[in-house]
């Protein structure tokens, strides 16, 4: 699950290499219809300039190449462990929209995940928290036993434990991403 940073790097880069790939298409359209020279679509495949050029001007050539292929390499590296390293987890965060009154984040995490826990149909509830202090955003993953009434729990999560939540941070507008999954363990039901 990407989120922010991490997305929005993401979408440069693909939008940059789909940008290089559209022009060197292009390129290869225009060339073979004739537009930059008259006679280069009727040269044959092994006639090459550009490897004759790179073959007169190896000494220099090579180097280079290779310094930008480790920058790219670097780079990739870098947008790897961005988009693995996911959001930054938040500690405490912020009741009143300053850093006077707080909330540790793991005490709000374990409040929301046992309440969830509680409600018939859930096997298992796992609540994260992240963002920043004054903006916080939880991320809400249930895993509901196979006969459990999905609608139901999914509005008792919404107006009970995350109206909870939303109470105790006095933010209405608290973002979440809620993720209701089915387990394959079924529990006796109860009506």
């Amino acid at each position: 699950m990407l989120r922010g940073h991490a997305d929005r790097i993401t979408r440069i880069v693909l939008i940059v290499i789909a940008a290089c790939f559209l022009a060197i298409g292009g390129a290869i359209i225009a060339a073979n219809t004739g537009l930059f020279a008259s006679g280069f679509p009727q040269r044959t495949l092994l006639e090459n300039p550009a490897v004759s050029w790179i073959g007169g001007h190896s000494t220099w050539f090579w180097p280079i190449a290779a310094a930008v292929a480790t920058v790219l390499g670097v780079l990739a590296l870098l947008w790897l462990i961005a988009v693995l390293r996911g959001p930054t987890k938040t500690h405490d965060l912020s009741i009143d929209g300053s850093a006077r009154t707080t909330l540790g984040a793991t005490a709000l995490r374990d409040a929301l995940t046992n309440e969830i826990q509680g409600y018939r149909g859930v096997d298992d509830a796992k609540v994260r928290v992240y963002g920043d202090a004054i903006q916080p955003k939880l991320g809400v993953r249930v895993s509901l036993t196979a006969d459990a009434r999905v609608a139901e729990v999914r509005d008792r999560i919404e107006q009970q434990a995350l109206a909870h939540a939303r109470e105790a941070l006095n933010a209405p507008g608290l973002p979440v991403i809620l993720d209701l999954g089915v387990s394959k363990k079924s529990s006796p039901r109860v009506e």
